[in-house]
């Protein structure tokens, strides 16, 4: 990032150049940044001012920053993480360990209004757990939430592309010899211990404030889950996220496969009609083994509960109003059954970023509610949480046997002190048997 942001800004702005800006966590890192920044210009030959100290100034105080100045005009300026310290500015910046910022939502809000006046912003981190912003900000951006692109650098990529030759070659130039690269491998990743997978490999530790653990999250994701053609005739509950415009119109059927639920359908689709998605709806009562439909009765689903109910019936399918008791009921079914490991569902980023939007927070007097994580709606959260919750009541089949008149008329006499328990049908306009 030192050597792009040199040549960067030792390139007149008529050709491309930029200015450059750098954010560590800290003002040693600012130093050490701006240190490396010269060490480039002189291995290109590029004519810079000596490094220098400046404070910038705003109406909440100093910042100390250093900076090296090229002929072209432009600077690279590296200061410590004070988001306020990107107002009014443009160029390119450089945020970097973001996961260690103190406030790194603040500091990508500033420095995204650089991207206004044709900027670059680019943040660099190794993860500090699953709920990091920084590791959230990445799921957002693979799951096309939010604008940019994901890159990965990993320890191994990097041995691949030179970077032990690199490292012996320096310890060369100092006298010192390192082991085989093999050997010095292994002694890298065990000098991390524990933590060699998160900061060599970028697999971040599980860690975070949602409802449903990273790590629950994690052991439940099956790459056969989602996947229409597994289904194997077994019984089947569907979750239903009402939505006509702005948010998803979610359904989610999954079937039951001994004790473990399986995702099999997955619509999911934003401003369709309401007829479309009830064909779909409709669709899964003529293919699947439907034992019970929930589906979200709040506001515009209440119609949609009536006119299913009338289709399929009261018994099968089932609206609820998602009012405080209500959603922690829903949501703690779900989050149960990722704890005990009986749900599955695909390593998608997008459904990952919704089920971890949802956190748990107490509330007054000791209780406990559940609360939405900034605009994600957790369509897909609910149309889980609604299958899951119908799927915790028992299915009861019921069969009919039928029996002939003279025989109801026989028993009729000895079944009177049982008729309340209306288990007997002795005849009648609609013929007799037993439920």
């Amino acid at each position: 990032m030192a050597a792009y942001l040199v040549l960067r800004a030792a390139t007149r702005v008529s050709a491309g150049g930029q200015t450059g800006w750098y954010m560590g966590y800290d003002l040693e890192m600012a130093r050490e940044f701006i240190d490396v920044c010269a060490m480039w210009a002189r291995a290109y030959g590029i004519a810079a001012d000596a490094i220098g100290e400046e404070v910038i100034e705003d109406d909440e105080g100093p910042i100390k920053a250093f900076s090296i100045r090229f002929s072209s005009g432009l600077k690279i300026t590296a200061l410590p993480s004070v988001p306020r310290a990107f107002r009014g500015k443009q160029g390119i910046v450089v945020v970097d360990e973001a996961a260690f910022h103190k406030n790194l939502g603040e500091v990508i809000k500033a420095a995204m209004a650089l991207l206004i006046w044709g900027g670059q912003v680019i943040i660099i981190s190794t993860h500090d757990g699953v709920g990091n912003p920084f590791n959230v900000l990445l799921d957002e951006v693979r799951a096309g939430r939010r604008r940019g692109q994901a890159v990965t650098i990993a320890f191994d990529q990097a041995i691949e592309d030179g970077l032990y030759e690199r490292v012996r070659m320096v310890a060369a130039t100092k006298g010192a010899q390192i082991a085989d690269k093999a050997t010095w491998i292994a002694e890298v990743r065990a000098s991390y211990g524990a933590d060699a997978e998160e900061e060599l490999d970028c697999i971040p530790k599980a860690g975070s404030g949602s409802l449903i653990k990273p790590e629950d999250l994690a052991a439940c994701e099956h790459a056969d889950a989602g996947r229409a053609d597994l289904y194997a005739g077994g019984l089947c509950y569907l979750g239903r996220d009402v939505a006509r415009r702005k948010d998803g119109a979610i359904q989610w059927t999954f079937e039951l496969v001994g004790d473990v639920l399986w995702l099999r359908d997955r619509y999911e689709e934003v401003g369709t009609s309401f007829a479309h998605q009830d064909a779909h709806f409709d669709q899964q009562f003529a293919t699947r083994r439907i034992a019970s439909a929930w589906i979200d009765q709040t506001g515009m689903g209440e119609k949609v509960v009536e006119d299913a109910q009338r289709r399929h019936g009261t018994t099968r399918v089932i609206g609820q109003l998602l009012t405080g008791p209500t959603r922690l009921d829903l949501a703690l079914s779900l989050q149960t059954r990722f704890e005990r490991g009986l749900i599955r569902i695909p390593p998608d980023p997008v459904i990952r970023s919704d089920l971890r939007a949802i956190k748990r927070a107490s509330s007054v007097g000791g209780g406990v509610r559940i609360i939405n994580e900034g605009e994600v709606h957790a369509d897909r959260f609910w149309a889980g949480a609604l299958a899951s919750r119908a799927a915790d009541i028992p299915f009861q089949a019921i069969e009919y046997h039928g029996v002939n008149r003279a025989a109801a008329a026989a028993n009729r006499a000895g079944m009177r002190d049982r008729a309340s328990d209306d288990d007997i049908t002795p005849g009648g306009r609609f013929g007799a048997g037993a439920w």
